[in-house]
């Protein structure tokens, strides 16, 4: 008995230590996977066995080591046992694996291995598309290793609120418990699922699950213990996190709570991190004036999105390799591209479709997922509608409309306009009626002006000599004849001399949706070259190519930034900021120009002054900095450059208190040390490495730079 517990010892199969952590044993299962996957030796001639037995012993040993307690029921029985010496020849060891293999067989010999009806007949470890959001089939696209590194980031940096939004079914309690791994240990985490509680039940819930006292009904009682225990975990160098899951389901109250509990701090930093995780209503929920206080502190948001056609085939891919389903079911292009279609590229009806189409297919006893076996899943379930295409749209709008359009033309051609071909007793010919009903008057001298229904500046008369010098195209309208050309000027907003004040986001949709797309480029662009005292006339007609003449001519670079107002005020400089408006009315640009408080000043065809909460909503998060390498610093500096410029960051980290020592040409360990306390001081990520965003911050903070300024203080 001794002797086949120590072969069928998962430690031993996975090549682990009996301490081990979970990540340790996910790597050593990882890398035996892929081993057993670049593997087709059949050892079945030596006794030893086979490679589908050794894939089954290694899931064995996973499954028994990523289970709490079926891990600590093994350890038990090991310790209450002698360890006896195990075989010391590769026949022996593969003879006493086959006898652990059929015990497991026989002791499952009621069915239970057979989780799934079609597992068997793949050749699955386990059903590769359940709903239950497992953490080693995450399926990391950019959009995901985007939100997982901005999350693990801002923990680890102690950020205060971080916020991750992403529509029904797109993974993220997936993506949260992946990141729970990713965490040192040095973190305390409380996790709270069933957010539908009130403010006493949220600390209660809390508490609880920090193992806490929770069963008194003091708020005050409960607050106290959670600051007794936030300061012994700093004095150890611990964090405490608290994750609210599907948190759009919270009631204002409620947030408002989360937000006092984060005050919970000492002189120097936050005790307590708070992440909110939930579906798109979240958004709309934290737009309340009640909580704008705790919409400013969140400093990390991101949207999870749906996975677009080659992600989706991606992900199906994925999922079934980490089934040890690889080279033994095949998703054609086409079935993954109506899979997509029809889930809209949501990993949970991804998963629906995929898992009924390949019981179809076992069913009609295939491994290749066609088409065809897709189409009846589709209907199957019922309830799906696919991504509209443009042909789709062509159908829906555009011959609708045409269809209209004839019908009315028919109609006032039918009921409105004189029938000339039909016969009447007061017939007449055709030449008479014109003349009785002239389209154009007789003399041109007749013609009276009209008013117009806008009132237009008059239109001015322009000899034909003089139009080839002074018509600009696209900015008027030309009307022309055989003597003379009239021009319409295009209706365009003039400059207004004072500020405009606006304090309502409707207006100024209406202003920004006046302008095209260049247009508000140019306006935005505009007012940061006033601050930087450049003249925007030479650059006026560069289009495209504006930013690229900036920087080869006035060494004026452009840097894209996703931030918030605090970290814009962190940064300093004016900016140019991305607006999308809403009911697809495109994309615009706006300058902000400086910030005062909670109101800003804002560039576009006016100087705008209004409440920095008016855009807020608008703003995609995306701003783009102008700013000048003074220095002509090398792209990065990092440990072990060598050159003068190291020299040149080492005396002006020392002139902000950041550097001590003697300079040295050499960017050493303690350069990286000053750099990385600079970085974390000045809130971007403190890699010690000497990048765009350090560059932009050290010139704006050094005197003899002249950078314009978006903050006074």
């Amino acid at each position: 008995m001794t002797t086949d517990i120590n072969q069928q010892n998962p430690y031993k199969v996975l090549g682990v230590s009996r301490d081990a952590t979970q990540k340790e044993i996910n790597d050593a299962y990882g890398r035996m996977i892929k081993n057993f996957d670049s593997s087709s030796e059949d050892f079945s001639h030596t006794g030893q066995p086979s490679l589908g037995e050794r894939i089954a012993l290694a899931q064995e040993a996973y499954n028994t080591l990523s289970n709490e307690k079926k891990r600590s029921a093994h350890n038990q029985s090991i310790d209450n046992l002698k360890e006896k010496p195990t075989p010391n020849s590769a026949q022996a060891a593969g003879r006493q694996m086959q006898l652990s293999l059929r015990k497991s067989r026989e002791s499952n010999g009621n069915g239970s291995t057979r989780q799934n009806v079609y597992r068997d007949y793949y050749g699955f470890s386990e059903k590769p598309f359940d709903l239950t959001p497992d953490p080693k089939y995450l399926y990391l696209s950019p959009k995901h290793k985007e939100v997982l590194a901005h999350l693990v980031y801002g923990l680890q940096e102690n950020n205060g609120f971080l916020k991750i939004i992403g529509e029904v079914g797109t993974g993220k309690t997936t993506i949260c418990r992946s990141f729970l791994r990713e965490l040192r240990t040095d973190f305390s985490i409380a996790y709270v699922f069933n957010p539908a509680i009130n403010e006493l039940e949220l600390l209660q819930t809390i508490n609880s699950e920090l193992g806490l006292p929770c069963e008194t009904d003091s708020k005050k009682k409960l607050v106290d213990t959670l600051n007794i225990f936030l300061l012994k975990e700093r004095a150890k160098g611990h964090r405490v996190v608290v994750i609210i899951d599907e948190a759009q389901a919270l009631e204002v109250k409620v947030l408002d709570q989360l937000r006092l509990l984060s005050n919970l701090e000492t002189e120097t930093e936050k005790l307590i991190q708070i992440v909110l995780i939930g579906q798109p209503e979240l958004d709309e929920l934290l737009t309340k004036n009640e909580l704008r206080q705790l919409r400013q502190r969140i400093t990390i948001s991101w949207e999870l999105l749906p996975l677009n056609l080659e992600e989706t085939r991606g992900y199906i891919q994925h999922r079934i390799n980490i089934a040890l389903g690889k080279g033994r079911v095949q998703f054609t292009r086409s079935a993954a591209e109506l899979i997509y279609k029809y889930s809209h590229g949501i990993p949970r009806m991804i998963n629906v479709l995929a898992d009924r189409s390949l019981l179809i297919a076992y069913t009609m006893s295939t491994k290749k997922i066609t088409k065809k076996i897709v189409r009846p899943a589709i209907k199957d379930i019922g309830g799906l509608n696919p991504i509209p295409t443009w042909i789709d749209s062509l159908y829906k709008n555009v011959i609708p409309g045409i269809l209209a359009l004839c019908i009315l033309f028919f109609g006032i051609n039918y009921y409105m306009l004189p029938d000339f071909n039909t016969e009447t007793d007061n017939q007449k010919d055709i030449n008479i009626l014109i003349k009785e009903n002239p389209i154009v008057p007789d003399s041109h001298n007749s013609l009276k002006p009209r008013h117009p229904v806008i009132d237009l500046p008059q239109a001015e008369i322009i000899n034909s000599k003089t139009t080839q010098e002074s018509i600009i195209s696209n900015d008027k309208t030309r009307v022309s004849n055989k003597s003379n050309l009239i021009e319409l000027p295009k209706i365009r907003r003039v400059p207004s001399n004072k500020p405009l004040n606006i304090s309502q986001q409707d207006k100024l949709i209406t202003y920004l949706a006046s302008l095209s797309l260049e247009e508000s480029r140019l306006e935005a662009t505009n007012w940061i070259l006033k601050k930087w005292n450049i003249e925007l006339a030479s650059y006026q007609n560069k289009g495209q190519d504006l930013l690229r003449s900036l920087a080869e001519e006035q060494n004026l670079l452009a840097y894209d930034l996703n931030a918030d107002f605090d970290k814009l005020s962190v940064f300093n400089y004016p900016v140019i900021l991305e607006i999308s408006l809403p009911n697809a009315q495109g994309t615009k640009y706006l300058s902000l120009l400086s910030i005062n408080g909670e109101r800003g000043v804002f560039g576009s065809v006016d100087r705008i002054e209004m409440p920095l909460a008016t855009i807020e909503r608008l703003w995609t998060r995306k701003s783009i900095i102008l700013w000048k390498n003074f220095e002509n610093l090398p792209e990065r500096l990092e440990v072990g450059f060598k050159g003068k410029q190291a020299i040149w960051l080492q005396k002006n980290l020392r002139l902000l208190g950041f550097f001590k020592g003697r300079e040295s040409h050499f960017y050493g360990p303690k350069t990286q040390l000053s750099v990385a306390k600079f970085q974390r001081k000045r809130l971007i990520k403190d890699d010690g490495r000497f990048g765009t965003e350090s560059k932009i911050m050290l010139y704006g903070l050094l005197n003899i730079y002249q950078t314009p300024k978006l903050t006074n203080s």
